[in-house]
């Protein structure tokens, strides 16, 4: 009843994918410019590192997703924030935006794999969003990444007024579903990246690229994962409005 009325999954959607390739890049940005993305937000910056990430849906529930993910803090834990996300489905687009309050926007996915490595693409029709080049390579080491937690997920959902500025409502969701996902196989690599116009969605770089200063290095998962009703769906930790 709910996909007949507004076009999306209910929020209560729980899905699974064995065999779920999930692609990680940890880059080194700029401080400041890593606080101005989280300074109209409740959360804290956890580390000047921020995660490029892209995964294939497409043996489960048919998308591929790809994201920009900032290591946070909220109220003195830690996890992680999705900054910037990109889906190529609408409906993924639209549960993720409006039920469980991820940034998600519309975009087109590339994922090109072979036994060496990947090339990963997102595009915003004819703007490219990120690029990344991965070589994948077990003798790199994940020192420089492996403290972060960008686990459980924190969101801010949002729901604009009707007829005004402000906001109907305004609360911090959570969700952990890597609480419930098995990892099969885990790969290191080297990576380049090329990042465009990440913020499609809200400008608030205002036309300046996402800084980074260096690569740290890539991961690549493969794991049985699933977004469960008691740990992939978000739940209400604060309400801000």
């Amino acid at each position: 009843m709910t996909s007949r009325f507004t076009g999306m999954m209910p929020g209560d959607t729980t899905y699974e994918v064995d065999g779920l390739r999930q692609l990680w890049i940890y880059c080194r940005g700029d401080r400041d410019q890593l606080e101005h993305l989280v300074g109209h937000l409740p959360f804290g910056l956890q580390d000047d590192v921020f995660v490029l990430g892209m995964a294939d849906f497409s043996a489960g529930p048919g998308w591929t997703d790809a994201s920009v993910v900032l290591p946070i803090t909220f109220e003195g834990r830690r996890g992680g924030t999705y900054c910037f996300e990109y889906e190529d489905q609408h409906t993924s687009v639209a549960m993720g935006r409006e039920a469980w309050g991820y940034p998600k926007a519309l975009a087109r996915m590339t994922w090109d794999e072979d036994a060496s490595g990947l090339h990963v693409r997102v595009d915003d029709y004819d703007t490219e969003v990120f690029e990344a080049d991965v070589v994948l390579d077990d003798a790199v080491d994940d020192a420089a990444w492996s403290h972060l937690s960008i686990y459980p997920q924190y969101q801010v959902r949002a729901v604009p007024q009707k007829n005004g500025p402000g906001f109907d409502s305004m609360e911090v969701v959570s969700r952990d579903p890597s609480v419930d996902e098995i990892v099969q196989e885990r790969h290191l690599g080297r990576a380049r990246v090329d990042i465009g116009t990440v913020d499609i969605a809200n400008r608030i770089l205002g036309g300046r690229r996402l800084e980074v200063v260096d690569v740290l290095g890539a991961e690549l998962r493969v794991s049985d994962y699933r977004s469960t009703s008691e740990n992939g769906v978000p739940r209400t930790v604060q309400r801000l409005v």
